[in-house]
């Protein structure tokens, strides 16, 4: 139950945060999806791929486990890789600019959709799937790495200071060119 109220106040953090801050939250996603995917599945990739069976073999649902088992006990190892790829790929997407993002997100969705009858700690994925889901009614023109060069450009240059006090006015009018 523990892991349920954690993950649930995650989601519902995100979901909001993707309502305030669109833009932001775009980022923030795309970078979780990242690292689940790397650090996730790499992890269980390097260390234990027959973890995927036991999740799929412990899904409540009857037909969840005979879809889960089938899918990941031929070669728990190559479904990791699929899903370190997958999760990955998705996160590339969310990050990009245009119609790949609307597909990032869409994945996304479908994903956090899928997994949900997987067991009571994934029922709060449909929180985040509707926060993501707020995500498909924005634009997203700029990819994350242009909008990242843009501001470190930005904010190298100094700022042009300019006074704007009648003093200073005044002393540049008295100055004659020679």
């Amino acid at each position: 139950m523990q892991g349920f109220l954690i993950w649930g106040a995650f989601t519902v953090g995100v979901a909001a945060f993707c309502v305030l801050r669109p833009q932001a939250a775009r980022i923030f996603v795309g970078l979780f999806f990242g690292a689940m995917g790397l650090g996730i599945h790499g992890a269980l990739i390097l260390t234990n791929p027959h973890r995927y069976v036991d999740f799929a073999a412990q899904a409540p649902w009857a037909i969840y486990r005979d879809i889960g088992t089938a899918l990941t006990e031929p070669s728990p190892l190559a479904f990791g890789i699929f899903m370190l790829i997958f999760e990955t790929v998705t996160a590339a997407l969310i990050l990009s600019r245009g119609r790949a993002v609307t597909w990032g997100l869409l994945g996304a969705v479908v994903f956090l959709i899928g997994i949900t009858p997987l067991g009571l700690e994934e029922v709060p994925n449909i929180v985040l799937a509707a926060g993501i889901g707020f995500l498909l009614t924005q634009d997203f023109p700029t990819d994350v790495w242009t909008m990242l060069r843009r501001h470190w450009r930005h904010a190298s240059r100094p700022p042009i200071v300019r006074s704007t006090s009648p003093r200073a006015h005044r002393h540049t009018a008295e100055v004659k060119p020679r």
